[in-house]
This record gives structure tokens, C-alpha cells and sequence, in this order.
């Protein structure tokens, strides 16, 4: 079976982007097209194994390197990027437009006009290793049409949507970059969902995975997929019809209900702030989180895991508290210590707001809930790091004890700490740079231990839509969740170490007795995010 499975993965490696095998005879630089339309990405693969190789994109007649007035001169090209880098990596493939880093200098040019260009490796300064000539043709990029058809293997048949789906597309009229997806019935798309987590698509013949561990919607009995570009989305779709009895049906007795979200970074004054309109965006996005709330309701608790006061200072809390004190039903509101709430002032000071406001003696420490043991965790030292977590050995110690004693009562156990731990969620993994333990090994040994404990991050911001929102517990970890960000979203499409995003998300959490659901929610649009609704099995 896992030489089957083998065959098969490298069969749709050589099928991406119609690049040449793995073995490139002897070739470093690649391009999907030798004419594109335009407006249409340009899809390039370079291989390198040092980190300051780079690939540029010029105009033909441009001269990369030469001499004026007895002086070297080069060129700027119109995009570059590093082949090996936080953002690449050598062999993936990237679109220029994308991926590429506009120079300034040639801004003229960063719409691609019609004309003829060439894509140069690099493999150190201006020392060309391998050219790759294109032409941009004066026709331009059309919406594209959906799949002419498409299959759904699901990999188990009892609510999850892990499978893959198999796209073709018409390969004569092949344009589409990505495949947007809604969970739909027969009156057409569900309308509490937003589309499905975006995928790229590189080749008209290609297969795309559904989230681990998400669920199937129990109202949803068809898969509507479009198809995109830079001109748009297509007008046509094309629909999967899902097998019978595969949505999620649940039978199960709620016993608990409660919301997860954080970094709502509150801001008052004119420091840390992600964007231009953050006073008045964060303090929206949280009145609408707060209101998505108090309608949907009833519910146990909030939590808000950490980055509650943007730049720490005091009247940020007492802001978030005013605004909360607006939602006479909202749930009682618990609160982990977050990087940007120990940015002003010493530690202690900053230490002092968190205790006021979130009403603890410590920053760390437990609440029961709905008969259920919630464990919150902070940083103990701003001395090591103005962002990570530090964890002092009676912290852990604490931690530890305390998931050995509510082990034995065979229960969940739901646990909170604004950072997370390396390569688990997104935010944490490889070049990603969000994660943040200062004692990531003994927090790792610890918690491997305990397979009953539901682990939430925030920090990142990442989007839920991104991959690997959600850890599947399995030999060496629990489940463990990326809980985005209510105040903004970042984003890894395009760039792996992520890039701003406007929106609002966190999670509701409902508990069940033999299993938990971890809802994504939109709360900009009251929308469940059907790629970040997961099932959690304990």
C-alpha cells in the first residue's frame, strides 16, 4: 500500500506545472509557459542548494550588467526573489507576480505589458547561472472556466471531509490559478459557510486535499467548485455530489459550550499598531465578535488567550472591559497574558494590569468550568524575550501536576497559552517564526503525556483557513489549535512568513461526550469557516 501511495504522489509531482522531471538534465530553471497572455501569472521552479542564488524577471534588451563612463553598472530587474529563503525554497514552484519582490525602479513595468522578457537565475550577485526566455502576448487573461469534471475520495466515510479531490480541467482553455469551494444543497450554497480554505492549482490535471480532521456539514449534500485568476472568478461551476452518509451527524448530548479567541489588541494610542485604521478596525472587530456572541446564545465562557491591550497599557484594559460591560448576556470573560500586554513599563507593572483585570492572583492559573478544568498559562520574564513565553520550573511543575491529577478523571482538559510551540500549527511551522516557548523541549515533554488535553495558541494571527490550523493529536501530541485573531488576520498564501490580512475570526467549542467540535467562526460576516470546523477526538 505504501509504494502504491509513492507511485502515485510522484506521478502528480511530474504532472505540476508541466516542469521537466526531477532529474532536469542538467537544467536549474524552469517556467510552465513560453507565452503567456496578459495579466496571466508566470509560474517559475529554480533549483539552487546555496542561499544566495536569486531569480530575477527582465525585458529582453535589458542589459544586466554594464559600463558607463568607465564605470560597472547593473540593472535592476522588474521582480526578484531568493530561491532559498524564509519565503522559497529551491524546486517549489512561485508565481513572480506573487512571490516576487517589485523593484522600485522599475514600477513601469509591474503590470507586465506586452512584450518579450527573460527569467534569469542567479547563483550570487549578478553571476547568471541559466536564462529562460518568455513572451507576454497582447491578448488578455479571461476569467477561467470551472473543472469539466472532478472526483471526491474521502478517506473515511463518518462526517470528516478528509479526502482528496481529483480537478481536470479543459487543458486547451487552461487558465485557472485557484479553485474556490463552497459546501452547497440542493437550494444552492450554504448560506452560514464561508467558501472552503482557498487552494492553488498549477496544472489542469491536479489533486487538492480537504483539511484534516474538518467536518462535513450535516445540511451539506453537494460540492460547488469554481475556478480563479488575476481576471477574476470563473461564472460557471462544477458540482460533486456527495455520497450518502457521509456528513457529520450528531446524536451526542451538548454538555459545555464556550468561545475561544484572542489577540484583540485593543488600542488606544499610537504605538505597535499593524495597520493605519487599528484604533477604530479593533475596537469594530471586537464589537462584532462580542455581538456574534450574545446572539448565537447560550455559552459557558469566553476566553480571550492573550494581546488583549495592544502597547500594555493601563486604559487598553479598562477600554476592553468598558466594551465588553455593552453585552449585559456575554459570557464571563477569562483571560491568558499575551507578548504585547508586557510591552509598556517594567514587568511587574505590566504584571499588575493583567491580574486587575483579568481578576487572578497569578499568571497562571485554572478554572473549573461547566464541571470542565481550564488551565491558563503566561510568561513569567519579559528579560528573555520581548515576545516568547518564559516558564519558570514551578510553573511547569504546577502544570504537570496538575494534568496528572485530572487524567484520572478521563475528561478533557482545555488548556491556554498565548505562544505555541515549534512546527505544530500555523504560525509555528518551518520559517514561519511565530512560535514562542522559551522552554519548548520540557513544555513538549510534558504535554506529550497527556492525549486528554486540547491545547490554544494565539500570537500568529494566522488565518484559519491556512494549513494545519488544527494539530491532530496523535503519538507525540494532543490536539493542539492555532486560535487566529479577532483584532486581524495574517496570511501564508503567498508568503510563507505570512502577510496582513483584514478579518476577524476565533472559535466556538462545544463539548460533547464522546467528542469535541472546535467551530472556526467568522465574525466579520456571522459565518461558520467550514475548513476550520474540526472534530476532536480524545
Amino acid at each position: 500500500m505504501k509504494l502504491k501511495q509513492n507511485i502515485l504522489f510522484i506521478s502528480f509531482l511530474l504532472l505540476s506545472l508541466n516542469f521537466t522531471s526531477c532529474d532536469n538534465n542538467g537544467k536549474e530553471l524552469f517556467t510552465n509557459k513560453s507565452e503567456y497572455l496578459t495579466n496571466e501569472n508566470i509560474f517559475i521552479k529554480a533549483y539552487a542548494s546555496n542561499k544566495e542564488a536569486w531569480v530575477g524577471l527582465y525585458r529582453k534588451d535589458d542589459q544586466i550588467e554594464y559600463e558607463k563612463d568607465g564605470v560597472k553598472k547593473t540593472t535592476d530587474s522588474i521582480r526578484w526573489y531568493y530561491v532559498n529563503d524564509n519565503n522559497h525554497s529551491s524546486g517549489e514552484e512561485y508565481s513572480i507576480q506573487h512571490y516576487g519582490t517589485l523593484n522600485e525602479s522599475r514600477k513601469a513595468f509591474e503590470n507586465l505589458p506586452a512584450g518579450y522578457y527573460k527569467v534569469v537565475l542567479f547563483e550570487k550577485d549578478y553571476k547568471i547561472k541559466e536564462q529562460v526566455d518568455i513572451k507576454i502576448t497582447t491578448k488578455k487573461l479571461k476569467k477561467p472556466d470551472a473543472p469539466v469534471s472532478a472526483t471526491y475520495t474521502l478517506k473515511k466515510n463518518n462526517g470528516f471531509a478528509d479526502g482528496t479531490i481529483s480537478l481536470n480541467f479543459d487543458k486547451d482553455n487552461f487558465y485557472a490559478t485557484d479553485v474556490i469551494m463552497y459546501w452547497a444543497n440542493e437550494e444552492g450554497i450554504l448560506e452560514n459557510y464561508t467558501s472552503l480554505a482557498k487552494m492553488k492549482v498549477s496544472n489542469y490535471e491536479c489533486n487538492i486535499d480537504l483539511r484534516t480532521s474538518s467536518l462535513i456539514p450535516t445540511e451539506a449534500t453537494k460540492l460547488y467548485i469554481y475556478a480563479e485568476n488575476n481576471a477574476g472568478i470563473s461564472e460557471n461551476y462544477y458540482v460533486i455530489d456527495l455520497p450518502e452518509n457521509c456528513q457529520f451527524k450528531n446524536k451526542s448530548t451538548l454538555l459545555s459550550r464556550f468561545q475561544v479567541v484572542s489577540d484583540v489588541h485593543i488600542a488606544i494610542n499610537d504605538t505597535h499598531l499593524a495597520s493605519s485604521d487599528a484604533k477604530t478596525l479593533h475596537d469594530e472587530h471586537f464589537n462584532l465578535m462580542c455581538k456574534d456572541i450574545t446572539d448565537f446564545g447560550s455559552s459557558d465562557a469566553l476566553i480571550i488567550n492573550g494581546d488583549i491591550a495592544n502597547s500594555g497599557r493601563e486604559n487598553e484594559w479598562a477600554h476592553t472591559i468598558e466594551l465588553m460591560n455593552k453585552y449585559p448576556t456575554l459570557p464571563q470573560a477569562y483571560f491568558s497574558l499575551g507578548n504585547h500586554d508586557l510591552y509598556l513599563g517594567d514587568y511587574n507593572t505590566q504584571i499588575s494590569y493583567f491580574k486587575k483585570y483579568a481578576k487572578t492572583n497569578s499568571v497562571y492559573y485554572e478554572k473549573e468550568i461547566n464541571g470542565y478544568h481550564h488551565l491558563f498559562l503566561g510568561s513569567e520574564s519579559s528579560s528573555y524575550s520581548s515576545v516568547d513565553a518564559y516558564l519558570s520550573n514551578e510553573q511547569l511543575s504546577w502544570f504537570d501536576n496538575k494534568l496528572a491529577e485530572y487524567k484520572k478523571e478521563n475528561k478533557p482538559v482545555f488548556v491556554y497559552l498565548h505562544q505555541s510551540l515549534y512546527n505544530t500549527v500555523a504560525g509555528s511551522l518551518k520559517n514561519q517564526g511565530w512560535n514562542g516557548i522559551t522552554q519548548d523541549e520540557q513544555f513538549r515533554n510534558i504535554i506529550s503525556k497527556y492525549k486528554n488535553v486540547l491545547f490554544f495558541n494565539g500570537h500568529s494571527h494566522w488565518d484559519l483557513n491556512s494549513y494545519q490550523t488544527m494539530y491532530t493529536k496523535d503519538d507525540n501530541l494532543p490536539n493542539i489549535f492555532n486560535t487566529a485573531s479577532v483584532a486581524y488576520l495574517w496570511s501564508s498564501y503567498y508568503l510563507n512568513t505570512g502577510e496582513y490580512l483584514k478579518g476577524s475570526q476565533g472559535y466556538y467549542v462545544e463539548v460533547y461526550e464522546d467528542k469535541i467540535l472546535v467551530l472556526g467562526r467568522d465574525f466579520t460576516n456571522s459565518k461558520w469557516i467550514p475548513s476550520a470546523c474540526f472534530i476532536a477526538n480524545i
